[in-house]
C-alpha cells in the first residue's frame, strides 16, 4: 500500500481492510453491506432509510471521486464503498412498497427468520449478477465523470434488483 493510498477518502472508499482482502473485493463489500441495511431498517424509519442512503450515495460519488485520484486510477477494485451503498439502496423498493417487510426485519425475533433470509440472499445474489453482468444502462454509467461512474453504475444495478424483488414479492 502506497503513502498516498492512506489517505482517509481511500481508506473510506476501500471501507479499511474490506476492499483489500483477497478476491473479488465488490463481494466482500456487498457482504458488509447486508448487516448494515438491517441495522439500518430497524433504527431508521423507512422514509429516513431513504433519506440516509440518497444522502450515502451522494457521498460515495464524492469519496470515490476523491479516492480514484489518491489511488491513480479510474474505478479500483479496492474501492468498495459504491457497492455498499448500493445494496442498501436494493433494500428500498420492498421496503416501501411493502411496508410488512420493514416491520418484520425491526422486530428482533424475525430478523433472522426464513423469509428474511430468503430476502438477504436475494438482494446479495441479485446485486451481484446485475454488478457484474452490467447490462444496459448499467454499463454505460460507468463512462460518467469523476465518483459519478464508480457509484452510479452500482446504484444502476440496484434498480434491477428492486425490479426484481418487488415483482417477485408481489407474485407471493
Amino acid at each position: 500500500m502506497t503513502q498516498t493510498s492512506t489517505h482517509w477518502t481511500a481508506t473510506l472508499a476501500c471501507l479499511g481492510p474490506v476492499g483489500h482482502l483477497p478476491k473479488a473485493p465488490g463481494t466482500w463489500g456487498s457482504a458488509v453491506a447486508i448487516p448494515a441495511a438491517v441495522l439500518s431498517m430497524i433504527l431508521l424509519s423507512p422514509l429516513t432509510m431513504c433519506l440516509v442512503t440518497v444522502g450515502l450515495v451522494l457521498f460515495a460519488v464524492w469519496c470515490c471521486g476523491q479516492a480514484e485520484k489518491v489511488l491513480g486510477a479510474h474505478d479500483p477494485g479496492c474501492v468498495v464503498l459504491d457497492e455498499f451503498v448500493a445494496v442498501l439502496c436494493c433494500y428500498l423498493g420492498p421496503m416501501l412498497f411493502f411496508p410488512h417487510i420493514a416491520e418484520m426485519i425491526r422486530h428482533a425475533d424475525q430478523i433472522l427468520t426464513t423469509r428474511t433470509l430468503i430476502l438477504h440472499v436475494s438482494v446479495f445474489a441479485l446485486f451481484r449478477l446485475f454488478d457484474i453482468w452490467k447490462p444496459w444502462p448499467v454499463s454505460v454509467s460507468q463512462n460518467l465523470p469523476k465518483g459519478w461512474g464508480v457509484v452510479m453504475d452500482d446504484v444502476l444495478a440496484a434498480g434491477y434488483v428492486n425490479l426484481i424483488l418487488i415483482a417477485a414479492i408481489s407474485l407471493i
